[in-house]
């Protein structure tokens, strides 16, 4: 009787957060936290067997979670499915001494948990050997070898055992799959394969006198997934609130259609947007103030027209980091939260293809090596909404000429000629279009009559070289790119192209183990044709009026914005169990007709102390400041001599992780603001003339709350979190006013998400939501105006009221069709399933007499396919 131990099993998923310290810094000081290289097993201990088992010939699988630490030894080993039969008992004693090559994150060695399975195979005992001596027969010919391949995926399963258990024979496969054994007799024979995570393989093979048998198996995987990690524990952390959710996470999330970024929305801080859109609202201020990077830099959009997908194809996303506040110099010129998209380099073994259909859209990716030190991935979309409506029949109201539409696409190539230089070449494209005809003027504004139509498209490429030595790294970016916006309604018009240039370059040193030194250049650069025929955008808090009464703003000219900054960071470790994060940013911005240059200065500290091996209390305060943006510092719709808004942030929180896989953090929040842009009836004297002020520095504000995650990685079949949101924010637009609330404010927000893996390639989610409807500012009656015979609204207290509250259900079930070479995901993904469509305004008749709720989408199923190869 032999015992056969499997090798090591990585999760399918990903579990990103783990015991402390964890995040990490890469050498861009961008939190990441990549697994560079997963533990490999060094030394293994073959279990005895226990006599029960083998007295009844049973064999069995003990599932197990092992602990191993930065040094590859085994700290920890928890059973989480018996076998029973003395199996259990024997697996832990043996897996106890076992020895790895430690895993690595961010090529640093670091502690991470894996999933094993210990396999029992019972085999007759060899029959006795004979004593006497002899003289060694010579080695016998290799006749019968092959390739173990993982069923779906194509991907070489290293460390399988492959078995003739008639024979009393066994092998364990390579890194490539391959296998091979010798002098096997001729005739038939049973074949086992076993790995852990993986089902019991068994067929039968021929062995012919003077042939080599060659055999290919597919070997099926107990739960099913493309993706490959495990649950780890990251380097040190430098932020104060940082949450990376890795991509194997969250692509069946309900309510996301498999959308990656959608899911930063159920993340704490981050309040519900309208109609369920595409709007990133961190801790109550507005889309604008919070940035968007994809790997540091700016992109100018997330998400397409409506929220409905991200710019970015989520086949090709590493990770994505939220940061909502008190984060670290690296990033600059908002107040508001960070978003972090992380692209990944192309796999390298062979080429990949995913394609996806489902009623919105189609994409597909293709990836692979074209050397063996360039790789590249190619990925693109497009929607088809308007040949969806298209089959709407119309109605009473407005008809509609031209739906929704867009498409992406996106192509990376990455050359790593040494091992200590990469450079990539990234391009991307977006582009979004809705248009609309009116049949007939809107009952309080007879000015909306005909086309309505929106664009909005950017083009970027990206090249990018990263060098990492043992104490140094460095990381420059350069970006080159164009941004179009365009929008026409009736005698309305706006058109923005500008070509956007950015440069990013850091450094990072690293002087000994208490203390790393990092800084950096960062600039950004836009260079504007705009026309315009529309009225001033309405300001933070102000209520839609008809657009007949307002004036109407041109420009036609030539604007140019310009961001240079710089920063440094000292990463300082005292003791063990503390970490200091100093920062210093110089921020600095210049536009047309501006008068001098602004500069500011954003001191940044940021405190992580480890209480114990599992508690971790965190503290940070910082200053931050926002320039004027989009319309704002131009002459014909604002001031180009408006400030910079200023953001004091302070934060303290705590983190508990019992288990590598369970997550739980709080944390209380006080943003203060002032320097808020406001609205200005007052005029000044430029280039001599008295003019419009339009806009000025005068409003203050405040924001705070706390915010709780409860998290549970994925590992083998589940995850989930629950996400909770208390806050308030309030500003005052004039030293006179009140105290009112910002236009985003919803003081609850709540979100669970669970998912769980089912047998035969079945798995189900569930996504439960509730927030606090927004604030809305009553109509008190109207007036109507004698020049336009339109009837313009008296407004109460501005965001007096709320609107109801919001509540929804979202259901996913997927099922895995696994084939020899490729899978198939066909999934139902359905929005709001037991069809409470929220409320998202209010709607008035022409003299505001009479009003209702004006409602978002019903219950929206969502059925869809994507195979992968």
């Amino acid at each position: 009787m032999k015992t056969l131990a499997a090798v090591l099993c990585l999760l399918v998923a990903t579990g990103a957060m783990a015991q402390a310290p964890e995040g990490g810094v890469s050498d861009a000081g961008v939190p990441t936290g990549v697994l560079t290289k997963p533990p490999v097993l060094k030394r293994q201990v073959e279990a005895a067997y226990p006599p029960e088992a083998a007295a009844q010939q049973l064999e069995g699988t003990v599932m197990m979670f092992i602990d191993i630490s930065e040094t590859g030894a085994v700290t920890n080993v928890e059973v989480t499915e018996p076998a029973g039969h003395g199996f259990d008992e024997a697996a832990v004693e043996a897996v106890k001494q076992f020895e790895f090559e430690p895993a690595e994150v961010d090529n640093v060695p670091a502690p991470v948990r894996i999933q094993y399975a210990y396999q029992f195979v019972f085999r007759p005992a060899p029959p006795p050997v004979d004593a006497d001596g002899g003289t060694a027969e010579p080695e016998a010919p290799v006749n019968f070898s092959g390739e173990a391949l993982e069923r779906g995926t194509r991907k070489p399963l290293n460390g399988a055992e492959v078995v003739l258990p008639e024979l009393d024979q066994s092998t364990v496969t390579d890194a490539e799959g391959r296998f091979s054994f010798r002098g096997v007799p001729v005739g038939t024979h049973e074949v086992l394969v076993v790995l852990g995570g993986y089902d019991r393989f068994r067929t039968k093979e021929t062995v012919t006198e003077g042939q080599e048998t060659r055999a290919k198996y597919y070997v099926q995987k107990r739960i099913f997934s493309p993706y490959e990690t495990v649950v780890r524990s990251d380097r040190e952390r430098k932020e104060v609130t940082q949450t990376s959710i890795q991509v194997a996470e969250v692509q069946r999330i309900p309510g996301t259609q498999g959308d990656t970024l959608k899911v930063v929305q159920n993340l704490p801080g981050v309040a519900r947007p309208a109609f369920n859109g595409g709007q990133l609202i961190i801790r109550g201020t507005s889309p604008q103030e919070s940035g968007v990077f994809l790997d540091g830099q700016r992109i100018p959009l997330l998400f397409h027209f409506g929220g409905l997908t991200s710019v970015y194809n989520s086949e090709l996303l590493e990770a994505v980091d939220y940061l909502p506040g008190n984060f670290s110099a690296y990033y600059g010129d908002i107040t508001g939260g960070v978003i972090n998209v992380r692209s990944r380099e192309p796999r390298m073994d062979r080429i990949h293809a995913t394609v996806g259909v489902n009623l919105i859209e189609s994409n597909a990716v293709i990836e692979g090596p074209i050397t063996d030190t360039l790789g590249f991935a190619v990925g693109g979309r497009r929607s088809y909404i308007d040949l969806v409506l298209g089959l709407v029949p119309e109605g009473d109201g407005p008809s509609l000429q031209v739906a929704p539409r867009y498409y992406d696409a996106q192509l990376k190539l990455v050359w790593k000629p040494l091992s200590r230089h990469t450079f990539s070449l990234q391009g991307i494209t977006s582009r979004d279009r809705l248009g609309l005809v009116f049949d007939r003027p809107a009952d309080n504004d007879p000015t909306i009559n005909g086309d309505l139509d929106v664009t909005t498209a950017f083009n970027q490429l990206r090249l990018r070289h990263q060098y990492r030595a043992e104490a140094l790294t460095l990381d420059t970016q350069v970006l080159v790119g164009g941004t179009l916006v365009e929008f026409v309604i009736g005698q309305r018009n706006l058109k923005i192209d500008s070509t956007d240039v950015a440069l990013r370059s850091t450094a990072e040193y690293v002087f000994g183990e208490p203390l790393t030194l990092a800084g950096g250049l960062d600039v950004v650069s836009s260079f504007a044709r705009v026309t315009a025929r529309i009225q001033a955008p309405p300001r933070e808090g102000e209520p839609p009026t008809p657009t007949v009464t307002e004036e109407l703003l041109t420009t036609d000219g030539d604007y140019h914005q310009y961001f240079p900054s710089t920063w440094v960071e000292l990463r300082w470790r005292p003791i063990q169990e503390l970490l200091v994060v100093p920062g210093l940013r110089l921020e600095s911005y210049v536009f047309t007709d501006q008068e001098s240059p602004r500069r500011t200065l954003n001191p940044r500290l940021a405190v992580r102390y480890w209480l114990t091996e599992t508690v971790t209390l965190k503290g940070g305060a910082g200053v931050y400041h926002g320039p004027p943006i989009q319309e704002e510092p131009s002459t014909a719709f604002g001031n180009p001599d408006l400030l910079a808004k200023r953001s004091l942030q302070y934060s303290v929180g705590a983190e508990w992780q019992a288990r590598p896989e369970w997550f739980l953090g709080g944390e209380v929040f006080y943003n203060d603001l002032d320097g808020l842009i406001v609205r200005s009836n007052a005029t000044v004297v430029r280039d001599g003339e008295v003019v419009p002020e339009r806009l000025t520095n005068g409003g203050v504000g405040r924001i705070y709350g706390f915010e709780l995650l409860v998290r549970r990685s994925l590992t083998d079949r589940l995850f989930g979190w629950i996400s909770y949101t208390l806050s308030r924010s309030e500003r005052r637009d004039t030293p006179e006013s009140a105290w009112r609330l910002f236009d985003n404010d919803q003081t609850h927000v709540l979100t669970a998400i669970a998912s769980y893996k089912l047998p035969a390639g079945w798995e189900v989610g569930a996504r439960l939501r509730f927030a606090s409807g927004n604030p809305t500012t009553p109509v008190v009656g109207s007036v109507r105006d004698d020049g336009t015979d339109v009837f313009v609204p008296l407004y109460g207290a501005v965001n007096s009221r709320r609107l109801p509250s919001f509540n929804q259900l979202d259901i996913r079930v997927d099922k895995n069709f696994v084939f020899d070479r490729w899978a198939l995901n066909v999934y139902l993904d359905l929005t709001n399933a037991y069809n409470n469509p929220a409320v998202e305004g209010i709607a008035y008749n022409y003299n505001y007499s009479e009003s209702a709720f004006f409602e978002g989408l019903p219950i929206l199923p969502i059925l869809g396919a994507k195979g992968s190869f």
